[in-house]
C-alpha cells in the first residue's frame, strides 16, 4: 500500500501558490520581469496534473486486484470532490443571480459546469466568469478519473509503462499538428491533449527515478523554462507553450516529484497545511478575491493601491489575499469537507492519498 508522502503536500502548496500568484498579482508597470514570473503561475496546474497522475496511478495499481476496486475508488473521489465543488456551483449559479446578473453564456452553459464539462464551454467560447473559469482544470481531472481506472485495471505493468511513454511522445505531437486548426484554448483545455502531464506522473508511480537524476533534470529544465519566461516568449497562449511547453512543464514537474523527498523544506508545517487545504484554495480563491475587493471598496479603499508605491502595493495585496484564502479554505476544510471525508472509511480498501487538485493529505 502506498504510504503518505509528506513532501508532496509541499508540492501541492507550491502548485496552488503559483496559481494564486497569477490571479492576485497586481502587475505593476515598472516591473516586467516580476510580472512575467507571476503570470507563469498558470503552470501550477501542470504540476497538479503530474501529481494527480503519480498519486492516482499509485492508488489504483496498489488496489487493482482488491474487491470493489471501482466502487471504492469512485466513492472516495466523490466524497472528496463533490461537496465543495457543488457548494461553489450552488453559490455562484443559484444564489448569486438573486443579487447580480450573470453573463448569458454562464446561464446557458450551467449544465456543463454541473457535469464537469466546463472545459468544453470555455474552450469553445473563451472565459466566461472568473468565479468559475478555473473549473476547466477540475473537469480535466474528472475526465481523467473516468478513464484511467479501467486502463490500470486491464493493462500489465509493462504495457501501462509503454502507454505512458507513448502519451508523453505523441500528445505534444498531436498539439503541434492541431495548433492551426484548434487554437490555444482547445489545446489548453482538452483532456486528451493534456494527457502527457498525467502520463509523466503515472510513469513515476510505476518506475522510480534516482534523486540525483531528478535533480539534474530539474536544474536543466527549470533553467530553460525560467529563461523562456523572463524573455517573454512563454505565455500561456503562445505557440511554444501550446505545442511543447506543456510537456516541458510536465517533465520539470515530474523531476520535482522525483526529488521531493530529498527536499526538507517541502515538509515544513506551513507548506503542509497549505497542501492539505489546496483544493479549497484552488476552488475558492476567485470568490475570496471578489469578496476582499468588494469589502475594501465598501470601506473606501482599493486593495491593490494602498500605499501609492506600486511594488509594495502588489506584494501587500498578494500577501493579504493569500492569507485570506488560506483562512477561508481552512474553515471550509474543517466545517464542510471533513464531514464527508470521514465517510471514506466505509470504502477503505485502498491507501488513498488523493489527487492534489481534488484531495488533501489530511483525511484522504
Amino acid at each position: 500500500m502506498r504510504r503518505h508522502i509528506p513532501a508532496l503536500d509541499g508540492l501541492r502548496a507550491i502548485a496552488v501558490l503559483m496559481v494564486l500568484a497569477t490571479h492576485f498579482w497586481a502587475d505593476p508597470a515598472a516591473y516586467p520581469l516580476l510580472n512575467r514570473l507571476a503570470a507563469f503561475g498558470w503552470a501550477g496546474v501542470d504540476l497538479f496534473f503530474v501529481l494527480s497522475g503519480f498519486l492516482i496511478t499509485g492508488i489504483l495499481w496498489n488496489s487493482r486486484d482488491k474487491p470493489h476496486y471501482f466502487l471504492n475508488f469512485y466513492a472516495r473521489r466523490t466524497l472528496r470532490i463533490f461537496p465543495l465543488y457543488y457548494a461553489v456551483l450552488g453559490l455562484v449559479l443559484l444564489v448569486l443571480p438573486l443579487v447580480a446578473t450573470l453573463p448569458a453564456r454562464v446561464i446557458s452553459d450551467r449544465a456543463l459546469y454541473f457535469l464537469y464539462l466546463s472545459n468544453f464551454a470555455l474552450a469553445a467560447g473563451g472565459w466566461q466568469l472568473f468565479l468559475l473559469d478555473i473549473t476547466w482544470s477540475l473537469s480535466i481531472e474528472e475526465q481523467f478519473y473516468l478513464v484511467w481506472p479501467s486502463v490500470v485495471r486491464v493493462l500489465t505493468h509493462r504495457r501501462l509503462m509503454v502507454l505512458c511513454v507513448a502519451l508523453i511522445i505523441l500528445v505534444p505531437l498531436a498539439r503541434l499538428l492541431s495548433w492551426n486548426v484548434l487554437g490555444w484554448r482547445w489545446l489548453h483545455m482538452m483532456t486528451p491533449l493534456r494527457m502527457d502531464a498525467f502520463a509523466v506522473g503515472a510513469l513515476l508511480a510505476l518506475k522510480s527515478v534516482s534523486p540525483r537524476r531528478a535533480a539534474s533534470f530539474l536544474l536543466a529544465s527549470g533553467t530553460l523554462i525560467l529563461g523562456l519566461v523572463l524573455s517573454g516568449v512563454y505565455a500561456r497562449d503562445s505557440w511554444l507553450v501550446g505545442t511543447v511547453g506543456y510537456s516541458l512543464n510536465a517533465l520539470a514537474a515530474g523531476a520535482a516529484v522525483g526529488l521531493a523527498t530529498s527536499i526538507p523544506l517541502l515538509t515544513a508545517r506551513p507548506l503542509r497545511h497549505i497542501g492539505k487545504v489546496s483544493y479549497g484554495m484552488y476552488l475558492l480563491h476567485p470568490l475570496c478575491l471578489a469578496a476582499a475587493s468588494t469589502g475594501a471598496h465598501a470601506l473606501g479603499f482599493d486593495l491593490m493601491s494602498i500605499s501609492g508605491w506600486p511594488l509594495i502595493d502588489a506584494i501587500g495585496a498578494l500577501a493579504i489575499l493569500t492569507l485570506f484564502t488560506v483562512a477561508v479554505s481552512t474553515v471550509s476544510f474543517a466545517v464542510l469537507e471533513t464531514r464527508f471525508l470521514r465517510l471514506k472509511r466505509h470504502f477503505a480498501s485502498e491507501s488513498d492519498e488523493g489527487s492534489p487538485l481534488v484531495a488533501s493529505a489530511g483525511l484522504a
